[in-house]
């Protein structure tokens, strides 16, 4: 019997696992290994033996953090993304992260290495992609980035062209607007180039309130008409017309159509008011126009050396309408168009000039360039960034009443007549500007400094200066309001991983594989001083398919420059519930930067666990264990119950009779947030009906023709198990990709969420009726799910979320109300035909060939979270058209790639 030793020497210091050595050698077969990226070296040796000499895929991550799950290229068509930007959002609940607050986007790297930033690539055609990996926080640190984010790596292929359209047109169930979208992208991948060019242009129509149906606020006067209330100290009209009436009469809409109208025929109005409905001239989502182009091109200038350079410019166009403009009149009694004899107030709407509006229009020039080399064992990067983001809103908020007011004391204008206000001319509108710029440049020295018995000590320095510039300028009733920030960021960091035992030799092999990291980090800021970050982490690997880690982390912030002096703007008319009185209306709301904020603190203790059972093919466990406490964080004024009133009273206008009127939703600092909780889940794979043939090691093809079984999945780094670069060794029976199918399904439990405002007030228990946001407080749990399924060219995916219920308590005021938030489950559903494997049909129409139809259905449940106060009522600011407007949205795709 001959005896075959097999041994793979990877760039990542990883070796195949000795049980596929012994595995061969208990069969005696011969284990063959057959890829483009695999150099082989096979000699035999006098005594039989055969050696076999392999390296890592090109591109892949150099590490020995094992992913927590990889795709091939069966893997990515079966999920029927147009471009990396739906790659990414496909593999979401693989690639959160729910460190510290989590929600942060990946870390993106191509061919293992840094780029300038995600639009380096986010347009190339998944076609382009021979693999996917996806790496947990811990890999960050050998990029030079904080261990707070995971490490999705895409690996080209070595040649490959393209050029594809897509047309999309979404539109409601429920109708109302429209969204139409034209996008091209060119790409060509060669030996020493690459090169993508992506234009889009999106259009869509506005929607309106009245288009779905909704009640305006009861609690407001004004309409189109005009109503009367009274001025007495009962509120009383006018005692005449309560004698008439029969009853005390403190209100009464105007009778319409008529100019002189008499006590008898606002009797028939008695405590009755005009409907204040404007829904029709306000909207829910604006009418947008979108223009953007991206540009990458890519160039190996030596073996070891590439240079890439990006350019991206966008244009977004905006209009809404913010209502009519409206006011209230004393009719003083005096007046020979007053019936009631003493002063009244009349309050209305005015169609005259035109509705409220407001238009913004945003333009962005951003620009990168990312040099990576290779210095002997150490990757040194260079990454720079530029971004010019300039904006210009215009909001008309109301017309000049004063000569109209004017003319109602003096009695010489009638305020019943059909012309009425019909002169109005607007007051001058309010501007905002705002440029924002932002340069950065940043160099990254990652290698080897020593070696170990265990293995390499690895680490990174990085080094990165930032420019930001802020330039805003807010013009309101005459008076203009100049801002300009400049800030300057120098940083540093090191960060550096030891092992500290191999598994295969030595006490490795008893207590398993160890490792440590930590990083350091430190920033200079020109307008808030220094900040420090540091972590440190354990890995233990007691066994190839199963990996703990365990990390502290912690870091300082400063506000961004938008939060400082981004520009001030007041919005009116929007729909706000009141929790204090209990009571739905249109209030003006004031958004911008506050100067005022301060730096924060964060600390987070992470556990993790990751296991690969060998029982169960291509299946992946992971559980994680988040702390948080954060200091002085900065968020968005949070919903206004009557806790949050109370603690930001400056924050809130109230009139005489204590209605809200205005709030400022400027941002904010809290004293203090704790947060707990428990994030698990699987993702599991597989084909359907007849399996592709096996998989071989890394990868490649099997070794059938000399019966030897395949390594085992902890060959490629303990992953998934779908090895390097394996999508393009196989294909289905009569050709076409793979039928596949899988399943990503995650479940996030909160134990701890609160929040201190500040010393002296209650505290915020977010799961237990306090709330920060217009969602009511935190759900307990939370549950992502993505999977789908693809046979025969034919795919079908679901993709989304379930958060649990919710309250946010009035605290038991007087007239203070509790809200219910109802769980919601907002699932979309995504089916595709690839028509390259509908034989009959491109044979039929050849120019179908290279086509794809997509049928999304977005909110496949129509489910909207259902808001009831404690009397069971939906409060008129929580109707399901203000929370979800949208609803259920069905969209049509057809991609052309030629």
């Amino acid at each position: 019997m001959k005896i075959f030793h097999f041994s793979a020497i990877l760039l990542a210091s990883t070796a195949v696992p000795a049980m596929a050595m012994n595995d061969a050698q208990s069969t005696g077969s011969t284990l063959a290994i057959a890829n483009d990226d695999i150099e082989d070296a096979v000699d035999e040796a006098p005594s039989g033996e055969i050696v076999v000499t392999a390296e890592r895929i090109r591109g892949s991550v150099d590490t020995d953090v094992p992913p927590v799950e990889e795709l091939n290229e069966a893997d990515i068509a079966s999920l029927g993304a147009s471009s990396l930007t739906d790659l990414v959002a496909a593999v979401a609940p693989q690639a959160n992260s729910g460190r510290g607050r989590g929600g942060g986007m990946p870390i993106i790297l191509l061919n293992g290495q840094r780029v300038s930033g995600f639009r380096e690539l986010r347009d190339l055609p998944p076609e382009a992609i021979r693999q996917v990996q996806i790496f947990p926080e811990e890999v960050a640190l050998k990029y030079g980035f904080r261990p707070d984010q995971r490490v999705i790596n895409f690996i080209l292929k070595d040649n490959f062209a393209s050029f594809a359209t897509e047309f999309e047109h979404a539109q409601p169930q429920d109708g109302g607007f429209g969204t139409n979208e034209f996008e091209t992208t060119l790409t060509r991948i060669g030996k020493t180039t690459r090169f993508n060019l992506d234009i889009e242009l999106e259009r869509s129509t506005a929607l309106t309130e009245s288009e779905r149906d909704l009640i305006s606020s009861g609690g407001s006067l004004l309409a189109r008409g005009g109503n009367i209330s009274g001025l007495g100290a009962n509120g009383e009209i006018a005692p005449a017309l309560s004698a008439l009436a029969g009853s005390n009469v403190t209100k009464a809409g105007v009778p319409l159509g008529l100019s002189n109208p008499n006590l008898a025929q606002f009797s028939s109005t008695a405590n009755r008011l005009n409907d204040g409905n404007i829904g029709d001239v306000r909207t829910l989502l604006p009418r947008t126009e979108r223009l953007e182009m991206n540009g990458t091109w890519s160039r190996s200038l030596g073996p070891q050396t590439i240079l890439s350079l990006n350019a991206n410019y966008a244009m977004t166009a905006s209009e809404s309408l913010l209502g009519l403009p409206g006011t209230s009149f004393v009719l003083p009694g005096s007046s020979p168009f007053s019936p009631f004899g003493q002063d009244v107030t009349l309050s209305r709407y005015f169609d005259s000039p035109r509705p409220l509006e407001r238009e913004s229009e945003t333009h962005v020039f951003q620009t990168g360039s990312t040099f990576n080399h290779a210095l002997g064992g150490w990757r040194w990067t260079v990454t720079g960034n530029y971004a010019r983001t300039a904006n210009d809103t215009r909001t008309t908020r109301n017309a000049d009443f004063n000569a109209l007011r004017a003319g109602v004391l003096a009695g010489t204008i009638n305020p019943f007549s059909a012309d009425f206000g019909s002169n109005l001319l607007f007051l001058a509108p309010d501007l905002a500007t705002s440029l924002n710029q932002n340069m950065e440049a940043r160099s990254t020295f990652a290698g080897s400094v020593l070696k170990l018995p265990a293995g390499d000590v690895q680490m990174t320095f990085a080094s990165g200066l930032t420019r930001q510039m802020l330039d805003s300028e807010t013009w309101r009733s005459g008076v203009t309001i100049d801002i300009a920030l400049r800030r300057n960021i120098m940083n540093h960091s090191v960060n550096a991983e030891l092992p500290l035992t191999g598994r295969d030799f030595g006490l490795g092999a008893v207590i398993g594989e160890w490792a440590i990291n930590g990083n350091i980090g430190y920033s200079d800021l020109s307008d808030f001083g220094n900040l420090l970050e540091y972590g440190a982490g354990l890995r233990w690997a007691p066994a190839r398919n199963l990996t703990f880690q365990v990390s502290i982390t912690g870091d300082e912030n400063a506000p961004g420059i938008g939060q400082l002096g981004n520009p001030t703007l007041v919005t009116p008319n929007v729909a706000t519930y009141d929790f204090t009185r209990g009571e739905s209306l249109f209030i003006n709301v004031i958004t911008g930067g506050n100067p005022a904020l301060i730096g924060e603190k964060r600390r987070d203790v992470i556990l993790n666990a990751n296991w690969n059972p060998e029982f169960i093919k291509d299946f992946a466990l992971q559980f994680s264990y988040f702390k948080n406490n954060s200091r002085n964080t900065t968020a968005a004024f949070p919903l206004l119950t009557p806790e949050i009133e109370a603690a930001f009273a400056s924050r809130v206008v109230r009139d005489a009779q204590g209605r809200l009127v205005s709030i400022d939703q400027r941002p904010v600092n809290f004293d203090r947030e704790t947060s707990q909780r428990i994030r698990w889940g699987f993702n599991v794979s597989g084909n359907i009906g007849a399996s592709a043939p096996p998989r071989g090691p890394f990868g490649g093809p099997p070794a059938a023709a000399t019966g030897a079984p395949s390594a085992p999945r902890a060959a490629s780094g303990g992953g998934s198990g779908r090895g390097f670069g394996g999508g393009a060794r196989f294909g289905a029976p009569g050709g076409g990709q793979p039928s596949r199918w899988n399943i990503a399904l995650y479940h996030s439990y909160r134990i701890e969420d609160q929040i201190l405002i500040r010393p002296g007030v209650p505290v915020l228990d977010l799961l237990n009726g306090s709330a920060t946001n217009s969602n009511g407080g935190a759900s307990r749990h939370e549950v992502e799910l993505s999977g789908g399924l693809f046979h025969k060219g034919f795919g079908f995916r679901l993709q989304g979320t379930y958060k649990s219920a919710t309250t946010a308590k009035g605290t038991g005021l007087a007239n203070s109300n509790d809200l219910r938030f109802s769980d919601i489950a907002a699932i979309s559903a995504f089916l595709f035909v690839n028509l390259d494997q509908q034989a009959r049909i491109v044979k039929a129409v050849p120019l179908l060939k290279g086509s794809r139809i997509s049928f999304r259905i977005e909110n496949i449940l129509n489910d909207i979270v259902d808001v009831r106060d404690q009397n069971g009522n939906v409060p008129l600011g929580y109707q399901p058209g203000y929370i979800d407007p949208r609803g259920r949205v069905f969209e049509l795709s057809f991609r052309k790639r030629f």
